[in-house]
């Protein structure tokens, strides 16, 4: 098996509601590789689009979209329900605010996408699902003649759709979350979800990276990823990206975007 020698760090951003928490997002900025961006579905407007794209921008950090179902009372990371039509409309809404504000900056194009919460979660289950979000992606790529990398989980159906379809696949693995014997994320809503220990998270990260595992119920479950995400809400994150980069460098491991 070839040795991995560099992964890509990316964190969700444009989540912040105060200026305290846009400096922490600048901070994170200074230690990642990529971002995907709140575009108003959970959190966000045009506004705080903007002045994530020009500080990623400054620090060099590829920038990507983050799109949610339309909750902002459960930040997007609830069941919800909602009809396609309602569903379609907000995502192509989303899209074209961070796409419209992207274009307003110097950079050439957004780099990829990658749903937020629930409907992460979702698509990866759900293949009508997926091929719906899939095809608005594609109505944006041949209007604008840009390329919409998906960033999601590995052996997911919408991995399967994207492989079916053709459309470039970024399989992507948590430092922070616990995961269950089919490389599903647990709930949210169960006590142990999140990993909020930086040395548990820094142990996971290794074994993503190095082992190309993790360890679930004692077992060892193999797992793929070419970026490794942390949640810029989650306490502690800025402490948590300085000694994972820190961990994963010591051990040889270049950070850079997988493009």
């Amino acid at each position: 098996m070839k040795a991995i020698n560099s992964i890509d760090l990316n964190a969700d951003l444009g989540e912040f509601k105060t200026e305290d928490e846009f400096n922490n997002e600048v901070e994170l900025l200074q230690l990642i590789s990529s971002c995907n961006i709140a575009c108003g579905g959970h959190i966000g407007d045009r506004s705080s689009i903007s002045r994530v794209i020009e500080q990623a921008e400054k620090f060099n950090v590829a920038i990507g979209m983050h799109p949610s179902y339309p909750d902002k009372l459960g930040f997007g990371r609830k069941p919800v329900v909602i009809s396609d039509e309602e569903l379609q409309e907000s995502l192509y809404q989303q899209i074209d605010d961070f796409l419209t504000v992207a274009s307003q900056h110097s950079i050439l194009e957004p780099y990829h996408i990658k749903l937020h919460g629930q409907l992460y979660n979702d698509a990866s289950k759900n293949r009508k699902l997926g091929e719906m979000i899939l095809s608005i992606i594609q109505d944006f790529e041949l209007s604008l003649l840009i390329h919409l990398p998906f960033v999601g989980q590995c052996n997911s159906m919408l991995e399967d759709v994207c492989k079916l379809h053709n459309h470039p696949f970024v399989a992507e693995a948590f430092v922070d979350r616990r995961y269950n014997p089919d490389l599903t994320l647990v709930q949210r809503s169960q006590a142990d979800a999140m990993i909020d220990s930086v040395n548990d998270q820094v142990l996971q990260a290794k074994q993503i990276v190095i082992d190309r595992s993790i360890i679930v119920d004692n077992r060892r479950v193999k797992i793929r990823a070419d970026t490794l995400c942390i949640h810029g809400d989650h306490p502690g994150a800025l402490t948590s990206l300085r000694v994972l980069r820190s961990a994963l460098e010591a051990e040889g491991i270049e950070i850079k975007y997988y493009a």
